[in-house]
């Protein structure tokens, strides 16, 4: 199955994966790891890899699960026909605004529990067109009203919970280089 995406936006992307900090993230969560370990999952679609470090964590610590790692740019293959859950983190917040809805019944579609933490705030990289990097700003209920928006008779939210987390920019804003950056975590299971 394809992930729908525009080659503009992939050209775009491209230009944000070839700066050091784009798509590097390596740490997984404990309560991911508590979900693939309870439920004893074999397998695991890393849906926004980046870089591939949180794949490369996944591998080191589950050698028998199969991992797949998909990426517009790094990674661009067809994504899975199954897997057992789908994890994202600070990535559904750069889905082209039209290609959501489709993006969220895509992983639907493919998988039997979902893990997404996504970020509700600006991004501090732009896109070469100017265009703040996270093309979808919006708070978690209307990621959650979006979620819910897919959710059949066999889906439930298990949990869902809005961060506030304190992050640092090079630039102070209004005299201060500390921001709050807002997040949403959601985990989603058929039942």
């Amino acid at each position: 199955m394809k992930n729908n995406i525009s080659q503009d936006y992939v050209e775009e992307l491209k230009i944000l994966h070839d700066k050091k900090t784009f798509g590097t993230a390596a740490r997984l969560p404990e309560t991911f790891i508590d979900i693939v370990e309870k439920k004893k999952l074999k397998s695991i679609l890393d849906f926004g890899c980046g870089k591939g470090n949180a794949t490369t964590a996944m591998r080191e610590k589950w050698p028998d699960i199969k991992i797949y790692s998909y990426d517009p740019v790094t990674s661009p293959i067809d994504l899975p026909e199954q897997v057992d859950i789908v994890y994202s983190s600070d990535v559904l917040e750069h889905v082209e605004p039209n290609e959501i809805k489709q993006t969220l019944k895509n992983l639907f579609d493919i998988s039997n529990n979902q893990y997404h933490y996504i970020a509700c705030h600006l991004a501090k990289k732009v896109l070469s067109d100017g265009r703040n990097a996270h093309l979808i700003v919006e708070n978690s209920d209307w990621w959650k009203d979006k979620f819910t928006e897919q959710l059949g008779d066999d889906w439930r939210i298990k949990h869902s919970e809005s961060i506030t987390k304190v992050g640092k920019v090079k630039k102070p804003i209004n005299g201060s280089r500390r921001v709050e950056q807002d997040k949403y975590l959601v985990i989603l299971e058929r039942v």
